[in-house]
């Protein structure tokens, strides 16, 4: 508190400095200008004008020894002319006097207000520093307890801290949170690894497999041979694809990915899908249902991309002969949507809140034997997510599903879109 008066005092000195210094700068002005003005008036009536080509001089009787005696013998000397000045700086010097009396007295009146003035101002961070000053000083804080419960805790394991401190209950909430979504990254970190590496597994024993069957035999045998290089092309093929999935995935986790938005027809994008669909399958029945021309911005190869892969899932899991529907329309509120339907083998109603997990693959029959790696949904949805769209999925057992991709309305468009999971 000692600290708080000698700053306050300090503060309320500084400004009552500036204040004096004020005034007296005002009080020389004054004397400056009432000199003047009695020497302009006394050229103008005694010597017959102002600022004549004349000698001028300021004499004292240097014999009086009393000093407001002498200043009384002042006289101004202008040409020809004396003009007794010393009356005039007698009554000149005893108003500046008066003044400055004012002035004095004024100063150490407002002395008061302005301590008190400052002292209040500074009060909080008079508080602050005592604060900061007790916690500098103190051997034990409760942040302690904080940093002693840090250092016991396990990172991976479900405990949370808690040091039973009141005060602390907010940054324990905090930590606590934190240490939740670590946990939940590095353990979906672990999946995604054991996964990758089981998914990689395979490819690689195929070839293995295939590559030590053809050291034996494959020089004599032809079929042998020619039925290893087509399962090692075909793993090496596979393992590719996953190799390139999981290199988009990780690209993407790290914000990565670069997109090359622009505007394109979303119409013309899905009928060039509808095509090379119709010209490479032959087993099943496709529909173009697009009778809307609509114009979307967004990254055209990754839309793309996006069509394929539900396109090439509709295709694993309908049964030749199935119909296959590729559809553009406009949703209630204007956003652009693109659709692709089947009459497949359909999923469970459990399963589709799963199906765009890495790796996940709802069923049996929905194996690595039909091609998939189980990352093309994953990889679709980070590609919708990029654009700021969803999907909307209907799926039944045994009738058919149908994955929706709703994009972004148009920028005239001021409704807004509610997001389904």
């Amino acid at each position: 508190m000692n600290d708080s008066r000698s700053i306050a005092g300090k503060f309320a000195a500084n400004i009552q400095i500036e204040r004096l210094f004020i005034w007296l700068m005002c009080d020389a002005l004054i004397f400056l200008f009432g000199v003047a003005s009695w020497i302009f008036a006394s050229e103008s009536i005694c010597a017959g004008g102002v600022f004549r080509t004349v000698s001028r001089e300021i004499t004292v009787d240097d014999s009086v020894t009393d000093i407001w005696a002498r200043l009384g013998t002042m006289c101004y000397h202008v040409g020809t002319s004396t003009i007794p000045m010393g009356g005039f700086m007698q009554e000149m010097l005893h108003w500046i006097s008066v003044l400055g009396i004012i002035q004095t007295v004024a100063w150490i009146l407002l002395f008061i207000p302005t301590y008190f003035t400052a002292k209040k101002t500074l009060a909080p961070y008079n508080r602050i520093a005592l604060t900061a000053s007790k916690i500098a000083e103190a051997k034990y804080t409760p942040f302690d307890d904080i940093e002693h419960a840090i250092e016991r805790l396990d990172p991976l394991s479900d405990i949370h801290i808690s040091t039973g401190n009141r005060d602390l209950k907010s940054v324990e909430d905090s930590i606590n949170l934190l240490l939740d979504r670590m946990r939940e990254s590095y353990a979906s970190q672990a999946r995604f690894v054991s996964d990758a590496s089981h998914e990689l597994r395979t490819p690689i024993a195929v070839i293995k497999g295939y590559a030590d069957m053809l050291a034996r035999w494959g020089k004599e045998d032809e079929s042998v041979l020619d039925e290893g290089i087509g399962a090692i092309q075909k793993e090496s093929d596979n393992m590719g694809r996953l190799v390139e999935q999981l290199l988009f995935i990780s690209r993407s986790d790290n914000g990565r990915q670069p997109m090359n938005v622009t505007e394109f027809s979303l119409t013309d994008m899905m009928q060039e899908i509808y095509n090379e669909q119709v010209m490479i399958d032959e087993d099943h029945e496709y529909i173009s249902d697009m009778k809307e021309d609509i114009t979307v911005s967004g990254d055209l190869s990754m839309l793309k991309e996006t069509a394929r892969i539900l396109t090439d899932n509709a295709k694993k899991y309908t049964p030749k002969g199935g119909r296959i529907t590729l559809r553009v329309m406009r949703g209630e509120k204007g956003e652009p949507q693109f659709e692709v339907a089947d009459t497949g083998i359909g999923m469970d109603a459990e399963d589709i809140p799963h199906i765009f997990d890495r790796f996940y693959r709802s069923d049996p029959a929905r194996n690595r034997e039909s091609g998939g790696t189980g990352l093309g949904l994953s990889i679709a949805k980070l590609i919708v997510d990029r654009h700021d769209g969803y999907f909307k999925v209907n799926s039944f057992k045994d009738i058919g599903s149908k994955f929706t991709v709703v994009l972004k309305a148009p920028p005239a468009d001021n409704g807004q879109i509610t997001k389904v999971s």
